[in-house]
């Protein structure tokens, strides 16, 4: 996999995390997928990314915008973490297809919503979201804010990697769930367990900082220790 962080032209000038996800079960809690204990469905953690276009021009991306009981939920959770508004967040990114890293992009009528093409091919089935308004992008999709690819969990599935006061730092979803997923290098419901622990080993090797699909952050002390194939 390529260093996405050698050709970043700019840091971003913050990032929060909005809400802390959850999984509905937990093979590591010892929890079986036939009774989830935490209901239906599981949320994801929503990232804030803040920044300025090369003209000057601000930006507030939210990462996967996820599922809350009412929008006026989330838009509390925004509030009460940063102090923004709805009208505030000027782009949203959904990472993959599955319904809690997507649908909620729709509390956001006014932002731009962005996927990776792969993503948004796959949007097109779904009917979670209007996939006709989804703009697909790549590469370095705004100043210091980057789409990588992270197959394994799904195979379209792309984090956003920046760069923040000098610490390597991917959004990567359900790339890696929670922080034992990222221990025991695994992800759920993958066709390919092969390829979800090698994208785990990749950013073991090039991140200080994941933030996880279902949890916080990990803070990864130890980068260009792990093996990177």
């Amino acid at each position: 996999m390529e260093n996405v962080f050698a050709r970043m032209s700019a840091e971003i000038d913050d990032y929060d995390i909005i809400v802390i996800g959850h999984l509905k079960w937990n093979r590591y809690f010892g929890e079986d997928q036939s009774n989830p204990p935490r209901g239906d469905p599981s949320t994801c953690t929503s990232t804030l990314v803040r920044g300025a276009q090369r003209d000057g021009t601000p930006f507030r991306l939210l990462v996967d915008p996820t599922l809350r009981h009412t929008p006026a939920d989330f838009y509390f959770d925004l509030n009460r973490r940063t102090g923004l508004r709805e009208g505030d967040i000027t782009h949203c990114f959904c990472t993959h297809q599955h319904a809690d890293h997507c649908k909620a992009m729709n509390y956001f009528p006014a932002a731009e919503w962005l996927a990776a093409p792969a993503t948004v091919d796959e949007l097109r089935n779904a009917s979670n979201v209007d996939a006709a308004r989804v703009r697909p992008v790549q590469g370095e999709f705004l100043a210091g804010v980057v789409a990588v690819a992270l197959p394994g969990h799904t195979r379209s599935l792309h984090g956003v990697a920046f760069v923040h006061g000098g610490k390597r730092i991917v959004a990567a979803s359900d790339s890696v769930m929670t922080k034992h997923h990222y221990r025991h290098e695994t992800t759920e419901y993958t066709k390919d367990p092969d390829t979800a622990a090698r994208t785990i080993r990749w950013l073991k090797a090039e991140s200080d900082i994941v933030i996880a699909g279902h949890d916080g952050m990990i803070v990864n002390w130890q980068r260009g220790d792990a093996p990177c194939e």
